[in-house]
């Protein structure tokens, strides 16, 4: 179950649009939530001295409080409105370079899932694009759920919006460390669970690619079905409602983009990698492509290796 819940902002309208679950997901598990904004300060620059800013003798600090100021003007309601639910709730305008902090930050409050959208646009026209998701992904072991703002995205307003969850599995335990956050949200939202493993008809040989034998094909149908049985039956076991399903393609990314649309999911949640006896790699790569191509939001989970 979460317990910490960390939603980065900057200062945009579209970066507010992961609020509303995220309040659904605090209100349910019962979550504290902590609401931040990162001030990334400029450095003048060579150009800046030649300018009129520095011949009308502009005090660059003195605006980099005031822009400080604005953010934490920008957050106070917002997690005025969170206490006004009865939801714990605290904002923090932080600074320095943006992942770094916001990574700092989630370990410091000891958050158990980010809640983001993967970008937005403030008023100083600085753009959040998927590299601020990629980069916490790749700086913490966080589960994040993350919507990609965007024509015909699919942004859930509570907990009523997920009630069915794609959670593709490679085979490895690596992977499988995205089941505890993906049933901790199935056990606060009722959604139930699909399981699903995309079987390769190809195989890499000599630097190229040959189809696999209709007998290989079978037994690595065969090998998947029975894995995902397993960790079905385990789930079933704490009470979640959980099938399973087998895909056979090429190009991971593109079948659980598909197969999630064809399975009328409303959330992916994927481990970024894994290694594991079916042989099916998952990098950040796929998670990317996914977000990219599916309207779905994503959570995701960089296992530590380590844990």
């Amino acid at each position: 179950m979460f317990h910490t819940l960390l939603v980065p902002l900057d200062g945009s309208e579209s970066s507010e649009h992961c609020l509303p679950l995220a309040r659904a997901i605090a209100r349910a598990s019962s979550s504290s939530v902590h609401l931040v904004e990162v001030h990334a300060p400029a450095v003048p620059g060579p150009l800046l001295s030649s300018t009129q800013f520095d011949y009308q003798g502009l005090d660059m600090e003195a605006y980099a409080e005031r822009h400080r100021e604005e953010m934490g003007a920008h957050l106070a309601p917002i997690a005025e409105s969170f206490e006004g639910e009865g939801i714990t709730a605290s904002a923090a305008v932080l600074e320095g370079r943006v992942v770094d902090q916001l990574a700092e930050h989630a370990e410091s409050v000891g958050a158990d899932l980010i809640v983001m959208t993967t970008h937005g646009r403030s008023g100083a026209s600085r753009m959040w694009l998927g590299s601020v998701a990629d980069g916490l992904v790749r700086h913490t072991h966080i589960p994040i759920i993350m919507s990609r703002v965007g024509h015909e995205r699919r942004l859930p307003a509570g907990l009523d919006d997920i009630r069915h969850i794609l959670v593709p599995l490679d085979g490895s335990d690596l992977g499988e460390r995205i089941l505890e956050p993906a049933a901790a949200l199935a056990h606060i939202s009722g959604a139930r669970l699909t399981l699903l493993h995309v079987v390769a008809s190809h195989a890499a040989l000599g630097g190229g690619v040959v189809p696999l034998l209709p007998d290989d094909i079978v037994r690595l149908n065969d090998q998947a079905d029975a894995y995902l049985e397993g960790v079905a039956e385990r789930l079933r076991e704490d009470g979640l409602s959980v099938a399973t399903h087998l895909a056979e393609g090429e190009g991971a990314a593109n079948m659980i983009a598909a197969m999630a649309d064809e399975l009328e999911a409303d959330l992916i949640a994927l481990a970024t990698h894994g290694h594991g006896g079916l042989r099916r790699a998952m990098i950040g790569s796929v998670a990317d492509k996914v977000l990219r191509s599916s309207p779905l939001p994503l959570m995701v989970l960089r296992p530590d290796s380590g844990a």
